[in-house]
């Protein structure tokens, strides 16, 4: 190849790569890769339903239809940061849906994520998120305790997924409610923890309407109904006292 044609080839290189970039709505060269893998499930699917943070959900066929997307995403998985704006045209999707997933961003980054939401959603779409609820944490210091409460807290301080096993102390429900909101000690990556009043505001400050709490794998919508697969798990238990799910639309 002459000095000439070099040139051209790289220039043309160059030149893709930036557009492909733009495309991908300021993502960087890591969402350009994926643009096409986003754009082609949004052409080839009459219902958009995007699960964020999907951590390898994607291969249940609960989720074979989704555009399941994650920060780290997995085969199958597109990149997603729901902290940074969606790569995704204004009003494509029908269903969004997050598990476990909020709870690991900042309350100023849970808007965004919320806003973004909102924007990506056609009227009458909607949002499903769960979370921790930080209140059944805190009534964990009750007493006298349920059998449900004694349950978790002994299932939750036994759980396999800690970096360092939690400490023994006179107090459990001390050291799980310090697990669950310092993320950085525990290793769970928590950052904000929320409570039903809060996140329920959040969902209205960014402009959703007909919010709803329901139990996990819970829903008045069949499309919506199943899809927590931690209520499927083996810890059932412990995920179901601890969490929370709200649903909303956008109007």
């Amino acid at each position: 190849m002459n000095k000439q044609l070099r040139r051209r080839f790289i220039i043309g290189i160059v030149g893709l790569t930036a557009a492909s970039a733009g495309l991908a709505g300021g993502y960087g060269l890591k969402a350009a890769v994926n643009h096409h893998q986003i754009s082609d499930y949004l052409h080839n699917h009459a219902v958009r339903k995007l699960q964020i943070g999907a951590g390898g959900a994607g291969r249940f066929t609960e989720f074979s239809d989704w555009l399941n997307t994650d920060i780290e995403p997995v085969a199958g998985e597109a990149y997603l940061d729901a902290t940074k704006p969606f790569p995704i045209p204004d009003g494509a999707l029908s269903i969004i849906f997050s598990e476990q997933l909020f709870e690991h961003l900042s309350y100023r980054d849970g808007l965004a994520m919320l806003r973004e939401s909102y924007r990506t959603l056609r009227p009458g779409g909607k949002i499903r998120i769960a979370t921790p609820n930080v209140l059944k944490l805190i009534q964990l210091f009750q007493d006298p305790k349920t059998d449900e409460m004694r349950n978790y807290i002994h299932d939750k301080l036994n759980a396999d997924y800690f970096e360092e096993p939690p400490p023994r102390t006179i107090s459990p429900e001390c050291v799980i409610l310090n697990t669950e909101l310092n993320g950085s000690s525990s290793g769970l990556g928590h950052k904000f923890v929320y409570d039903p009043q809060t996140l329920r505001e959040s969902l209205e400050r960014t402009g959703f309407q007909a919010i709803k709490q329901f139990a996990c794998g819970e829903s008045d919508d069949p499309q919506l109904r199943g899809l927590e697969l931690r209520h499927k798990s083996i810890h059932h238990a412990m995920n179901d006292y601890e969490t929370m799910v709200f649903q909303a639309v956008r109007p």
